[in-house]
C-alpha cells in the first residue's frame, strides 16, 4: 500500500515538473535574414543567439522557442506580447513604450578600420581632413567634425568598404564592433588596420523584453530621473521581483560575472 502510494506520488511529482518545464516557454523573435555569427538565415537559427539564450532558458527551467519572420511582423508580435524578447535591440523612445531593455553582457559599440599605413585613431577629432566611408542613411558619427569628406553609397557593406579602402577612395570606415571583427577574422584581412578605441569604446548591448509578455511584470522605478534623457539605465519602470523577466536578468548578471557569457561569446568571435 505504502509502495503504491509512493509510486503515485513520484509519478505526480514527475508529471508536475515536466508540465512546469513545458509550460515555461520563452519565445525569441528575429528577422529571417542572417547575421553571422549571431544567427543563420531562416529556417536555420543556429549561431550565438540560439546557443546563448538556450543556456539561459535551461537555467530558468524553460524551453526556448525561436520565431522567425519579416522584421515588421516580428516587432508587431513583440509589441503584442506574442514574442517575449528580441535578442539584440537598440533603444529608442518609441520602442521603450512596449519594450524593457535588459543588458545581455555582450560587448557593443563601434570601431573603425583603415589601411595599415593610416595613423592610429583614438578619438574622432583625429579624423579631420580624412574621407569617411558611410552607408546612406546610417548614423553619421563624424557630423560634429569640420573638414571631413563623406563617401556614401546606398549599401556600404563591409566587403564594399574594404574594397574602397584598398582603392584609396576612402580613409576610414566605422561600423559595429562585433560584425567587423568577425568579418576580419573569417577573411584574414591583414592589410586592414583596426582602430579599437576610435569611437567611444565598448558599449553595453541589450535584449528587448516585451512589456506585454506573460513573463513580464513591472513596478515604478524609484531611481528614474525625469531631468535626464530616457534610456536603458534611466527608465520609468523596473522589473518586478519574482517575474520570469526579472529572473532572466539575474541569470544574465551572474553569467557575466562568472565569465560564462564571455566564454560563449568567444566561441564565435
Amino acid at each position: 500500500m505504502h509502495l503504491t502510494m509512493l509510486v503515485h506520488v513520484s509519478l505526480y511529482l514527475l508529471l508536475t515538473v515536466s508540465f512546469s518545464t513545458q509550460a515555461c516557454t520563452l519565445k525569441m523573435g528575429y528577422r529571417t535574414n542572417e547575421r553571422l555569427p549571431l544567427i543563420a538565415s531562416a529556417p536555420d537559427s543556429s549561431g550565438l543567439y540560439t546557443h546563448f539564450y538556450q543556456v539561459i532558458a535551461e537555467k530558468l527551467g524553460c524551453q526556448l522557442e525561436i520565431i522567425r519572420g519579416p522584421k515588421k511582423r516580428i516587432l508587431k508580435q513583440l509589441q503584442d506580447g506574442e514574442i517575449d524578447f528580441y535578442p539584440g535591440f537598440n533603444f529608442n523612445e518609441y520602442r521603450e513604450v512596449y519594450t524593457y531593455y535588459i543588458e545581455n553582457g555582450f560587448p557593443g559599440g563601434e570601431i573603425g578600420i583603415s589601411r595599415q599605413e593610416f595613423s592610429t585613431i583614438t578619438s574622432l577629432e583625429q579624423l579631420e581632413g580624412s574621407t569617411i566611408l558611410q552607408s546612406l542613411g546610417s548614423p553619421d558619427f563624424v557630423r560634429e567634425l569640420e573638414n571631413i569628406r563623406i563617401y556614401a553609397v546606398p549599401e556600404m557593406t563591409i566587403p564594399k568598404a574594404i574594397s574602397l579602402l584598398r582603392k584609396k577612395r576612402g580613409d576610414f570606415y566605422i561600423y559595429n564592433r562585433a560584425s567587423l571583427l568577425y568579418y576580419l577574422k573569417i577573411h584574414n584581412a591583414q592589410d586592414i588596420k583596426v582602430h579599437m578605441e576610435c569611437c567611444g569604446g565598448v558599449e553595453p548591448l541589450y535584449l528587448g523584453f516585451s512589456r506585454n509578455s506573460n513573463h513580464y511584470q513591472e513596478v515604478p522605478n524609484p531611481n528614474y530621473n525625469p531631468n535626464k534623457e530616457k534610456g536603458p539605465n534611466n527608465a520609468t519602470v523596473q522589473l518586478r521581483k519574482g517575474s520570469k523577466a526579472y529572473e532572466l536578468q539575474k541569470v544574465l548578471i551572474k553569467m557575466k560575472a562568472s565569465g560564462e557569457t564571455d566564454s560563449i561569446y568567444n566561441q564565435y568571435y
